[in-house]
């Protein structure tokens, strides 16, 4: 590399990081309120004090122990400093999850620029309110990248481990689980049950194998405890919240029925997908299959919150990148869609309409549209 590169490089780099830097001060620094949760487990589990506590209320710790012991880490730096920190690893997690992405999407048709430009432009909002929280989500989107990225490359013990590792955050990714079963990837298995029993047993250096056992105890209180009264919180967008917010009747059933009939006809979309990624003609059928996945994460998670519609981030791309193949009736649906998802915000929008489109969840529409999209890609065996 030439001198002259190496300086346009390295002022590239200073723009960047004084960019980053910039939106820290002026939009992310005065919140990061959900780090803060993780920064306190951090410093909880480093005293052996009790992790869930009532008292928190809504900001209460709800993630593994083990987790606390990745954040105690960071309570060994100032608050200050340790919120700087998480918000630089948490790009980092974001550019490293998306350059996975686009290493494995097969057969790439658009340039890295088309899609890191139009993927974000469309995705914007929800990592825009990721990086305000400092939440954990874009953590376990890179652990999930180079999952994927394992499990391409046939390195499926180390897949694993890191999709074992992702589990101690939240169990998201619980809904790969049939996914190996099905694709016969049983090797994945040991490999994140090894990773699982360690995350499990760290937690014993500070609280000692009884103080362990409790802690765990009074985790899974914490999630039955605390799930069932935030359903129908303003933004949370998930299938369930959805259709609760629709019929608002306490007691109907009906909520539930429609979650069923949606969650059934999803998994029978999804068998036909795999079975359908089976045929000699696709190269790499993981990747618009794991896409699916990733987007039924918010979707049925009965706390997704808007947000975690980020997770969308490989489904996005792979409809960016054949966007030209669909025919023109549904190339006009895709967009339409996309603007919707992008283009919903309060200034656009204005507050009450804001308000209506974001309290009524119905975002989680558009993203049945999304998995409706994929499973075109599919059927015309475009990916």
């Amino acid at each position: 590399m030439s001198r002259k590169n190496r300086n346009i490089y390295f002022l590239l780099a200073v723009l960047a990081i004084s960019t980053l830097l910039a939106v820290y001060v002026l939009a992310i620094r005065k919140d990061m309120s959900d780090f803060g949760v993780c920064y306190q487990g951090g410093q909880r589990i480093r005293q052996a004090e009790t992790l869930y506590r009532v008292s928190d209320g809504h900001m209460q710790y709800k993630y593994a122990p083990a987790s606390a012991v990745f954040f105690a880490a960071f309570a060994l730096l100032p608050y200050a400093w340790a919120k700087l920190l998480w918000y630089f690893l948490m790009i980092f997690f974001v550019a490293a999850a998306f350059l996975t992405f686009l290493k494995v999407l097969p057969e790439r048709e658009k340039t890295g620029l088309f899609l890191g430009i139009f993927s974000f432009l469309i995705l914007l909002k929800f990592l825009g309110r990721e990086l305000q929280l400092g939440q954990v989500n874009v953590l376990i989107i890179g652990l999930l990248a180079g999952t994927l990225l394992l499990l391409i490359e046939k390195k499926d013990l180390a897949a694993g481990l890191l999709w074992g590792a992702s589990l101690f955050f939240k169990p998201y990714a619980l809904v790969f689980l049939p996914y190996f079963l099905l694709k016969k990837r049983f090797v994945v298995l040991p490999g994140s049950g090894v990773i699982l029993g360690l995350g499990f047993a760290l937690p014993s250096l500070f609280y000692g194998p009884a103080g362990n056992l409790l802690v765990h105890e009074e985790w899974l209180e914490t999630l039955s405890q605390s799930t069932p009264r935030l359903v129908t919180t303003y933004d949370n967008a998930s299938l369930l919240a959805f259709f609760k917010k629709l019929i608002s009747a306490p007691e109907s059933p009906w909520p539930w029925v429609l979650l069923s009939i949606v969650m059934g006809t999803l998994a029978f979309l999804f068998l036909w997908l795999v079975r359908e990624g089976r045929k000699d003609s696709l190269s790499c059928p993981e990747f618009l299959e794991a896409g699916f996945l990733f987007v039924l994460i918010p979707l049925l998670s009965p706390l997704g919150w808007y947000y975690n519609y980020f997770y969308a981030l490989p489904a996005v791309m792979i409809i960016l990148d054949r966007i030209d193949r669909f025919s023109r009736g549904i190339k006009v649906a895709v967009l339409i869609n996309f603007v919707l998802i992008g283009g919903t915000l309060r200034e656009i929008l204005g507050q009450d309409l804001f308000t209506f489109y974001t309290g009524s969840s119905l975002v989680a529409v558009n993203f049945l549209f999304v998995l409706c999209f994929l499973s075109y890609l599919r059927f015309k065996r475009l990916a």
